[in-house]
């Protein structure tokens, strides 16, 4: 896909191949630009294989660079969390792009899923923002109905005409780490293209790798299954408390989705500890969920990046590293990066089993027979849209539109809409946990979440066919949860659509009243885009006052803020239709099916 930088000036790319420590300080020595090294990428994942990087690469290289400089260190997920861990007081991080890599592993080794991207970690020596070019993405289009691949909704005007900005997942280019990375150099080339910087130097630390590329058949122990001794239950207490209380060996699959320390608006718990506290109380639950897991069980933490980065360093201490899974989930566009990138951490405990889900697509004795389980192994191919009317046309024309299941996650999407919320501020789309349970678990095996919340895990469990415990210290969000169990029990499905009123909310904004609009809000960001078209530039609410044909009281009831009745005036506007019918012929890349 081609990437659009707006008033970029792209940077001149230098290659450094430096043949010892001192060399490459000496290269970088009071270095203003944006310095690039490229650490070593094996073809494949090996333990006991370990990179040659110089002991303390990034505390050393952050004392040559100069204050201006921007710092990426490029290279696989293991080696990014350890270099992370050694950083220094005077690098500042600011985001970890997941690049997408071509797939060069099989599915012999069924143990983990395939690895399909590496990262990238941008840190800067200045404080504040991280300063850069604005850059889009052209938008894609559906294979089967050539509309766009996201079904923007009603928010199309407020989208630019020529892509969306860039994310911190880079799925629309693939790479092979050991050989050609230009496409990743030229793309920060153009998006730290600005006034301030000239040239991206990089430091070139790979090596070439004698493996073969081919992924070997690991030989794994037999580990007996665990004796369904525990049945399925909910807990309402604390999680370190009732952690403590199972016994050792005992959970086939644990989840979890802790508070992210990020002062978000629970009931029952801080989400605002000092950050020492905080790593120290993980550290504590992370503990205990190992000394309860199975042999050659999993433990799935979902956090983000940087957090997960903590969290890696303490798992490997008691359990052996599987999959980095991105989960490509777009949260609030917050910045020009916009923040897409969840990270679930997967570790067992000793060697990994084969993993029950991979088995099964390739043993047609095993294939499940769940719905749920079968569709959630499947996942959507990337040049396909989820428009209800397209999904049908396809499955008409039985299309082959799903891809291969690897560690990008891309087509579960966010709970976007309230008719699917319950009342409890954070919650996961149930489609992630079927994919995690089926890839992890056999049906009737024990699934464990210590923090169930609403209890999005242990309800995809239940109608998975598998034991579960869930543990919730809020009283309300447990009472919520044993409903909608009751509700599974009855027949009813608990992730339907349906009115509710709902108080919480995972934002510092604050709910809107639902309400009967005079004028829709379209229509009002529309004429905002109008009065600063005239203007030439964002208008004042008191311009709009003056100046707009609707009373001002509609923006101050409609709108959350004044950035959201901008929103429009801020940019062009999109079509989710192609302008020009593509060719359909052996050449062009996105041919129409049907």
């Amino acid at each position: 896909m081609t990437h659009i930088a707006e008033g970029s000036h792209r940077l001149a790319i230098s290659v450094l191949r430096p043949s010892s420590e001192q060399e490459l300080l000496n290269s970088i020595r009071d270095f203003q630009d944006v310095c690039f090294i490229r650490l070593p990428t094996p073809l494949i994942r090996d333990q006991n294989v370990q990179a040659q990087i110089p002991a303390g690469l990034l505390s050393h290289v952050s004392n040559v660079l100069a204050t201006s400089a921007t710092l990426i260190i490029f290279g696989d997920v293991s080696e990014l969390v350890h270099l992370h861990a050694e950083s220094g007081p005077q690098l500042h991080y600011h985001s970890w792009i997941a690049i997408k890599q071509h797939n060069r592993n099989n599915f012999l080794d069924q143990t983990s899923l395939p690895h399909q991207h590496v990262g990238a970690m941008i840190y800067t020596k200045y404080e504040g923002k991280l300063n850069h070019s604005t850059v889009r993405l052209e938008y894609t289009y559906c294979l089967a109905c050539n509309r766009t691949t996201k079904d923007y909704g009603g928010k199309k005007h407020t989208y630019h005409h020529s892509g969306t900005l860039i994310s911190d997942v880079w799925r629309d280019i693939a790479i092979d780490a050991t050989t050609d990375i230009s496409p990743v150099l030229e793309r920060f080339a153009d998006l730290f293209g600005i006034e301030q910087y000239r040239e991206i130097r990089v430091v070139d630390l790979s090596m070439p790798d004698q493996n073969s590329g081919q992924m070997g058949l690991k030989r794994v122990p037999h580990y007996p299954p665990t004796i369904p001794t525990i049945g399925s239950h909910l807990v309402h207490g604390d999680s370190l408390t009732e952690l403590r209380a199972l016994p050792d060996n005992s959970i086939d699959f644990a989840f979890a989705d802790p508070p992210y320390n990020l002062k978000k608006d629970y009931h029952g718990y801080k989400d605002d500890l000092n950050i020492e506290d905080y790593f120290s109380w993980c550290d504590q639950w992370i503990s205990e969920v190992a000394r309860v897991l199975r042999l050659g069980g999993t433990f799935a933490l979902l956090n983000i990046p940087l957090w997960s980065i903590r969290h890696f360093l303490h798992l490997e201490t008691a359990l052996s590293y599987q999959n980095w899974i991105v989960w490509d989930a777009l949260s609030f566009p917050v910045r020009r990066i916009m923040p897409s990138h969840y990270t679930i951490l997967c570790f067992s405990k000793g060697e990994a089993r084969p993993l029950p889900g991979l088995s099964s697509l390739f043993d047609s004795e095993n294939t499940p027979t769940n719905s749920l389980a079968l569709t959630s192994l499947k996942p959507l191919a990337e040049d396909y849209c989820i428009r209800a009317s397209c999904v049908s046309n396809r499955s008409k024309y039985q299309a082959a539109d799903r891809g291969r299941l690897t560690d990008i996650w891309w087509d579960i999407h966010r709970l976007k809409h309230n008719s699917r919320r319950v009342d409890h501020p954070c919650q996961l789309p149930p489609q992630l946990l079927y994919r995690l349970i089926t890839l992890f678990t056999e049906p009737g095996e024990l699934v464990l979440d210590c923090f169930n919340g609403a209890g999005t895990t242990t309800l995809a469990a239940h109608q998975l066919g598998r034991r579960y415990i869930g543990i919730e210290i809020e009283e309300k969000y447990h009472q919520m949860a044993v409903a909608r169990h009751y509700e599974i029990q009855q027949g009813i499905d608990p992730f339907r659509k349906e009115e509710r009123i709902l108080t919480e909310k995972n934002s510092s904004v604050k709910r809107r009243k639902k309400q009967k609009y005079e004028v829709t809000k379209k229509i009002l960001q529309l004429e905002v885009r109008r009065i600063a078209q005239e203007l030439g530039r964002l208008p004042t609410r008191t311009e709009v006052e003056q100046s707009g044909q609707y009373p001002i009281r509609l923006y101050n009831e409609y709108f959350a803020s004044w950035g959201e009745v901008c929103a429009a005036a801020r940019t062009t506007g999109m079509t989710e239709t192609r302008d020009t019918q593509p060719e359909v012929n052996e050449r062009s890349s996105q041919p129409r099916l049907f």
